[in-house]
């Protein structure tokens, strides 16, 4: 079973990429993990501590769109990271022509913080268009029959991944009986990326 109930799937130039469900992309850009599984347990079972310490701030999640040097995580319903390699970039800096309440802000420590309002994506069901170095991100976080986060990623050589992540769907989750559909949010996400 997918670990914390979650999962999603992830495709490139309309194929689906099965290693790239609860994935972890090393140092050298390869895959680590396997679908359904923690890629974490996956580390420890490759190589014990020091191979998970290796890893664990390399981009991992549900599902892992790109070819590097930027990815893009998807984690749970609505947790969308997007990296330089190994650096998380901040979110909301790469934000590309969205309205004032596309983000939020708050005090901590003294100082102000500002973050991604997923909430207003939810009920304006806009999508959430980000930019990195030519890279173009659009997301829409989805409240349907739960709550899932759907995402294409157009690199500069031409290439697109699609990926989808939420609670009890996609990889190792396809028949688990929570009542949400693997198959309904395949549809979806081609339904919104087809317009």
């Amino acid at each position: 079973m997918a670990y914390s109930d979650y999962g999603g799937y992830a495709y490139r130039n309309g194929v689906r990429v099965v290693e790239r469900s609860d994935a972890t992309i090393g140092p050298e850009g390869d895959v680590f993990g396997f679908p359904g599984l923690w890629p974490g347990f996956a580390a420890y079972a490759a190589g014990g501590k020091e191979e998970y310490e290796k890893r664990k701030d390399w981009p991992s999640g549900h599902v892992v769109l790109g070819d590097g040097p930027i990815y893009v995580v998807l984690y749970k319903q609505s947790s969308t990271g997007i990296y330089r390699w190994a650096e998380r970039l901040d979110e909301v800096s790469l934000l590309k022509g969205m309205p004032e309440e596309a983000t939020e802000t708050y005090e901590y420590e003294g100082s102000r913080h500002e973050y991604l309002n997923v909430d207003h994506f939810k009920s304006s069901e806009e999508v959430c268009v980000f930019e990195v170095d030519g890279w173009l991100l659009e997301v829409f976080y989805i409240i349907d029959d739960n709550h899932y986060q759907y995402a294409r990623l157009t690199q500069p050589d031409g290439n697109v991944w699609h990926g989808w992540s939420g609670y009890g769907v996609g990889a190792g989750l396809e028949d688990c009986g929570y009542g949400f559909s693997t198959q309904r949010c395949e549809e979806t996400l081609w339904d919104l990326f087809s317009k």
